[in-house]
């Protein structure tokens, strides 16, 4: 599997998590939306999947919100990529040399990726914390 230029329903739902990741505690789904850059509507939709997939719980009223289902360390963004694209399958592109390339040497970094949770990205801040996280998982 490709995860190049993944949809944006999925990045939405990364961000959406480790928002909740960061807060520690509950969200309302306009807080979350305001946070990551993403129409209400949009988040709305992603809440309500990440919900049926099991990655957060929702409670109404006042004291409600979105919570996280397991601790923010449980959950890896590769499950997540998973519950979005179980099915999708790249396109077949024959023995074309670029892109096999490409998925060769984009390998390690989709398994590093995929392995983080999203507590690990909750905690990064800046670009150089990024990568170095990411060559320790590469490298292994």
């Amino acid at each position: 599997m490709l995860w190049l230029g993944f949809p944006k329903r999925v990045q939405s739902a990364l961000k959406g998590l480790c928002c909740l990741a960061r807060s520690g505690g509950a969200m309302q789904s306009k807080e979350i939306a305001k946070r990551i850059g993403v129409s209400h509507a949009e988040t709305a939709k992603v809440l309500q999947l990440l919900a049926w997939g099991g990655f957060v719980t929702s409670r109404r009223g006042s004291k409600g919100g979105f919570h996280l289902a397991p601790r923010a360390d449980q959950r890896t963004t590769g499950e997540v990529i998973n519950f979005f694209l179980p099915k999708y399958q790249a396109p077949p592109d024959g023995d074309c040399p670029v892109m096999r390339v490409l998925r060769e040497t984009s390998a390690p970094c989709q398994k590093a990726f995929g392995s983080l949770t999203l507590a690990d990205i909750a905690k990064l801040k800046g670009s150089k914390k990024v990568r170095e996280s990411t060559r320790r998982r590469v490298r292994g």
